[in-house]
């Protein structure tokens, strides 16, 4: 099982969840053919909420769709999720810096993730961010 960390904005998050899918351009299709069905997606919501909000657990094989959803047939090749005990609201979520041991969010990440469509994490960072979803912050 591989953990995926995807940066979203808000707007994208809420369609997701709403809709239970997760989707990618044709652009970054090389990297999304690694997800296979029971991977784990961590959605982090691009500001104004910048911090993680959910870890979902991936359902289905990719699959191309071009229902418009996100609109304009955007994020056409897309797999099927289900959010796990591990959501928070938009405004409550785990800044990123934490997941390498930064508290005080003394680091800035987010600018580099803006054109991420979708990146591997550590066993070890997801630990560590599952410890997070548990504490309440």
């Amino acid at each position: 099982m591989n953990i995926w960390l995807c940066p979203v904005k808000p707007k994208n998050w809420r369609t997701a969840k709403t809709n239970k899918l997760f989707g990618v351009p044709k652009r970054g299709l090389k990297i999304f053919r690694q997800v296979q069905t029971d991977d784990l997606l961590v959605f982090h919501v691009l500001k104004p909420a910048g911090g993680i909000v959910s870890i979902c657990r991936v359902t289905s094989e990719i699959f191309e769709d071009h229902q418009d959803i996100w609109g304009k047939d955007r994020y056409p090749f897309r797999v099927r999720i289900e959010l796990q005990e591990f959501i928070r609201d938009e405004d409550k979520p785990i800044p990123l810096s934490h997941l390498f041991g930064k508290t005080d969010n003394e680091i800035t990440i987010e600018p580099y993730l803006r054109h991420v469509g979708i990146t591997k994490i550590s066993q070890e960072q997801f630990k560590k961010l599952k410890e997070l979803f548990k504490q309440d912050t």
